[in-house]
């Protein structure tokens, strides 16, 4: 079988979140598993192979996903003339298939859903407050006209993420959860949706860390932006530590726009009493994750809804005590009071009712702890996914060829 798997992040060259991770486990899983794959992404110009292994990487100079959708069909081409590729799979966002897809119709198309822009855009909303809304409404009176701010409204004519995954003859929902929605927001075939985790390749350090015995440091991994639950953390903060005094929080990861400034500055104003308990890493990369996570011992992602998040596989493989969302793939990843715990999304109060409950209880710490890495190690082991993977594949194949013989 000969793959190409598009993907605008592949690591190292460019790994802005989860799919970057998925896309260098999953070619790993598939290389060791005898798969002919290559790999189109992002980054400078040119071909290299993968380190470890014979897998050749073709990068295409692009600076969005846009461009890259683009850039890439040439490329692709270019390769399947000289030996013919079976599929390609390439994620929802973005389209990233898309012009692929119209250039080779002979070849089987896989799409993965990671989360599509208008899911993002839904929940990482934020209401404005009065102020915008003010500031809103007297900018437009000065131009002679009455106005209000007002959400906008996604629609799917013309969507070309929702084109690209409803002309695929395979699409791949990590959680059930996010097949549900988009097959639901989307209209897609039932019949054309399978459901299977992503493969997880743990870095040894990552095992090699000792289990979380109490919380003496509560830790954060993901963007400092609304849709990962950040602020209501951050509003559940100072109960915390009136409760637990002499705990930390330290944030992984980067801050996002946010008010006219961003995450890291408005949390440092409205915890400006907190601020000695607060610790800021920034952008953390694979390479260092466990250093920080060795400093953690719970990992709190409160998001408000993920699809199938590595910031939790990696929380829990690390013996942390995880408290997840309980909206969307954590649902699916952790077992409520055995290998983690489970809050309501855009609840401070169950934020801070789960870290108190394991400040309380030590010996719960080290239960969910242990049991944390075993589950996640044994639901998403490569040897288990592969065999999935590869059955979605020759569904594809399958169905490319039934689509073909109806043109």
């Amino acid at each position: 079988m000969r793959v190409a798997f598009i993907s605008f992040e592949y690591p190292p060259a460019l790994a802005i979140g989860g799919i970057g991770t998925y896309a260098g486990n999953a070619v790993k899983m598939l290389a060791t598993g005898g798969v002919d794959v290559e790999v189109f992404s992002a980054g400078e110009k040119g071909t290299a192979v993968c380190e470890g292994s014979s897998v050749p990487i073709h990068r295409v100079g692009a600076r969005d996903r846009a461009e890259f959708r683009q850039r890439i069909v040439s490329v692709v081409c270019e390769r399947h003339e000289v030996e013919s590729f079976d599929l390609f799979e390439s994620p929802e966002i973005g389209a990233e298939g898309a012009m692929v897809a119209a250039a080779l119709p002979e070849i089987a198309r896989v799409v993965k859903l990671h989360t599509p822009s208008y899911l993002l855009d839904r929940f990482g909303y934020e209401p404005p407050g009065f102020r915008e809304h003010l500031r809103f409404s007297l900018g437009a009176l000065r131009r002679g006209r009455i106005g209000f701010l007002r959400r906008n409204s996604w629609s799917f004519a013309g969507d070309p993420e929702c084109a690209f995954a409803g002309a695929a003859d395979e699409i791949v929902a990590p959680s059930l959860e996010i097949g549900a929605i988009v097959k639901r927001d989307w209209n897609l075939p039932e019949e054309r949706i399978s459901h299977f985790p992503l493969p997880f390749h743990p870095a040894a350090e990552l095992f090699s860390l000792p289990p979380a015995v109490e919380i003496k440091r509560v830790g954060f991994l993901g963007r400092l932006e609304p849709r990962k639950g950040i602020i209501e953390l951050a509003r559940a903060i100072p109960t915390v530590l009136k409760q637990g005094p002499g705990l930390r929080f330290r944030f992984l990861g980067p801050p996002w726009p946010y008010k006219q400034g961003d995450m890291k500055s408005w949390m440092l104003r409205i915890l400006s009493d907190c601020r000695d308990s607060l610790e800021f890493a920034g952008p953390v990369t694979p390479a260092e994750l466990p250093m920080h996570l060795a400093q953690c011992d719970a990992m709190v992602l409160p998001s408000r809804w993920e699809n199938f998040p590595f910031a939790c596989i990696e929380a829990l493989a690390s013996a942390r005590a995880v408290v997840g969302s309980a909206a969307g793939g954590m649902a699916e990843m952790i077992e409520h009071g055995k290998t983690g715990l489970l809050v309501p999304p855009r609840s401070p109060k169950a934020i801070t009712e789960a870290i108190l409950s394991l400040v309380r209880q030590p010996q719960l710490v080290r239960q969910l702890a242990e049991a944390g890495r075993k589950s996640i190690v044994q639901k998403l082991a490569p040897e288990r996914i592969l065999p999935l993977q590869l059955a979605s594949y020759e569904r594809a194949i399958r169905q490319s060829r039934r689509r073909q013989q109806s043109l």
